[in-house]
């Protein structure tokens, strides 16, 4: 192992043992403890071995073979004992390296959980960080026992290493050299394929990705009517069966490689083992050791091998963890671009918020998604967005709620920046449904509760938001009422519609009380024309003495706003009322007009 990659071993070690320590410091000084002493039992049976045999050599042909007996049988008890502690220890090892590994994987997960729900939008939409985060996601599954048995075997085999090889010292410290020698063809043999499979994961990946995809499709439930119709169960088949066999046959060679190249590595160990063996049978025959002495030291030539190989191949193991452990530790150090903190945030708003020559772009090398954006929302008011799809209307919600900063210009509430006032304080003034917001396959309460977490046992009150959108009903004819999962996944659970699930959504957004600043994308793109009238009458009601911002291609909804912002590639056009508008003849009257003549 080079130096950079030993490095490399040593700072997996040093995480791993961290985050180990941080989920269960008691579990992982055991293991470390069970895992040493096990190791540390090798010298004390392999000695009890040599004079029980030594033993029996002595006193071969003895007349007083009952005492010879007698005293033997103290050794073998001893010998059994020993055995029987490495055992019980080998069994309480095996449960708690279990126990840690299936424990490390769902503690990684929640880190990783955690630490997602801490970083912000910018950070999270990223392309750099999607790649990493992908890679992180896709793998922190498999690499939890892979991370952990390694790590935990090293005490025992360094123990067990440093115990063999000491023995063998005091035979010759040639012999003791020596199986490290012989060992390092393995070694470098190893370490090559380590990094061959390396190579091939990469260059396979994407056939990894098109084999997910596919067996997405294939097992996924919802699909199962397109489908039959479509009749394309047999094709996908077909082609999964052909990535599948790609991706094999090149295991398959890879292996046939590895245990080829495997076989000359045995070579240098067995004529070792071989010259060794042939030395002490000398030094036996001679009378210069014991018989005893003879199978105590091969034993502890073979063990000294055994955990030199084991340890040297926990270290490789380790280092081939190093990348996605490093990602890891790249991903939990992560702070927000966005500052979290800033100045006290005034109480009920005031006046609004003003969006001042506002420009924006996502990345430095994109183009601009906004270009000099002026606009005011005032306490009370109702405004509606609209605009073509890409003309940067949801980027403006994104940029109003601050789940991004504006590149150029400033945004401010009731006179202040922003960008200097407490970032969740403030996001808590608003309740927002985006157009593909998350449904929720919990109970029908919790999906709707979810909207103000610290009150989702309020029942009373959800089924009051849930009457609002015409959702009330439908909840309670259920055979769980509110607690029924909205899943058909779940026991008892049922598949909403678009339409059922957009009141929920809605519900939700109404549910969050405390909110000042409300804003809908679409709110009502998947429901009746009767549902949609019912929803926005109630949302004028409660939006008295808030802001209601709402995107939405409806037009005979969006006439009912106080001012309507027309947003056509990145600029704010034209603003004002609905009669303002169609008076001016230009976008807006436009846009009315082709939509007005559809329904003739």
């Amino acid at each position: 192992m080079h130096k950079d990659e030993f490095q490399q071993a040593i700072f997996t070690i040093r995480q791993v043992s961290k985050l180990l320590w941080k989920i269960n410091p008691r579990l992982t000084i055991l293991i470390f403890i069970l895992s040493l002493l096990w190791g540390l039992l090798t010298f004390p049976a392999f000695y009890l071995e040599k004079l029980i045999l030594d033993r029996i050599v002595e006193n071969i042909g003895s007349p007083v073979w009952k005492n010879v007996i007698y005293s033997i049988s103290f050794l073998i008890i001893g010998r059994i004992l020993i055995e029987l502690t490495r055992n019980i220890i080998s069994g309480f090892l095996g449960f708690f390296r279990q126990y840690a590994s299936k424990n490390f994987h769902i503690e990684i997960e929640l880190l990783i959980a955690g630490q997602l729900s801490k970083l912000d939008i910018p950070t999270i939409e990223d392309p750099e960080f999607q790649d990493k985060f992908n890679k992180i996601e896709r793998e922190a599954g498999r690499r939890a026992w892979g991370l952990v048995m390694p790590l935990t075997d090293i005490p025992n085999y360094l123990a067990g290493f440093i115990s063999s090889v000491g023995i063998l010292y005091f035979l010759h410290p040639l012999v003791a050299a020596g199986v490290i020698l012989v060992s390092l063809p393995w070694i470098f043999v190893d370490r090559k394929f380590i990094k061959k499979w390396y190579d091939f994961e990469f260059e396979v990946s994407a056939k990894h990705r098109i084999r997910g995809h596919i067996a997405h499709y294939l097992i996924r439930t919802k699909n199962h009517l397109e489908l039959r119709i479509l009749n394309l169960s047999r094709y996908l088949i077909s082609k999964m069966r052909i990535v599948h066999t790609e991706v094999m046959t090149g295991e398959a060679k890879i292996h046939k490689q590895q245990e080829l190249a495997k076989t000359y590595t045995y070579i240098p160990s067995l004529l070792f083992y071989a010259g060794v063996n042939i030395y002490l049978v000398y030094l036996a025959i001679g009378v210069r050791i014991s018989i005893g002495s003879y199978e105590f030291f091969l034993r502890s030539l073979l063990a000294a091998s055994q955990n030199f190989s084991s340890l040297t191949s926990s270290f490789l193991e380790i280092y081939e963890n190093y990348v996605f452990v490093s990602d890891l530790t790249w991903f939990l150090n992560l702070e927000p671009v966005i500052n979290s903190k800033g100045g006290i945030l005034p109480g009920k708003i005031k006046t609004g918020i003003e969006i001042k020559d506002v420009w924006f772009k996502y990345r430095e090398d994109s183009d601009w998604i906004l270009k000099g954006i002026n606009a005011t929302f005032f306490e009370g008011e109702k405004i509606a967005v609209v605009g073509e799809n890409g003309a940067g209307k949801t980027t403006l919600i994104k940029i109003l709620a601050r789940f991004y900063d504006a590149t150029l210009g400033t945004v401010t509430l009731d006179g202040q920046d922003i960008k200097k006032l407490n970032y969740p304080k403030y996001q808590g003034k608003f309740a927002v449904l985006f157009q593909d917001f998350e449904d929720y396959s919990f109970s029908a309460r919790e999906s709707i509760g979810f909207g103000d977490i610290d009150r989702v046992e309020n029942l009373e009150e959800i089924m009051e938001a849930a009457k609002k959108t015409g959702i009330h009903e439908y909840i309670q004819s259920l055979p769980l009422g509110y607690e029924n999962p909205l899943s058909p996944h779940f026991h008892k659970g049922v598949n909403l519609s678009g339409g059922q699930w957009q009141r929920v959504g809605i519900a939700r957004m109404l549910f969050r009380k405390k909110a000042e600043i409300l804003i809908l994308d679409e709110p009502t793109s998947n429901v009746d024309p009767e549902a949609e009238e019912k929803i926005f009458n109630e949302l004028m009601k409660i939006s008295k003495n808030k802001i209601l911002v709402f995107v939405s291609q409806r037009f005979s909804t969006v006439r009912r706003a106080d001012k309507i912002l027309v947003v056509d590639k990145g600029r704010v056009i034209e603003q004002g009322s609905h009669g303002a508008l169609m008076k001016l003849r230009g976008k807006y009257a436009q846009l009315f007009s082709l939509q007005a003549k559809g329904y003739k």
